[in-house]
């Protein structure tokens, strides 16, 4: 009777035992493809930056150019009205 329990014990502790041994290589599986994961969100995040990066070049250059039209559109103005004041002044 006493060899019984030991065995019915030791046959719980093996069964316990492998299902550590598949957890942990579940787990270990687990944390290689979650490091994957993380590899690729950062090259995305990375690219993202750099599309974003080029993406702005145009915008900034178009508000520059925006601004130079602004500022030639007063001058001319601005000497469209000296003009007419030297003419008005002539006659």
């Amino acid at each position: 009777m006493a060899s019984e329990p030991d065995n019915l014990v030791l046959q719980l502790l093996r069964e316990i035992r492998t299902e550590q041994l598949e957890i942990r290589a579940d787990t270990s599986d687990t944390r290689t493809r979650l490091t994957r994961v993380e590899r690729h969100l950062e090259e995305v995040g990375e690219s993202m930056v750099t599309a974003m990066g080029y993406a702005a070049h145009p915008m900034q250059v178009t508000e520059n150019h925006g601004q130079n039209f602004d500022e030639l559109r007063d001058e001319i103005t601005a000497l469209k009205r000296r003009v007419t004041d030297l003419e008005q002044t002539r006659q």
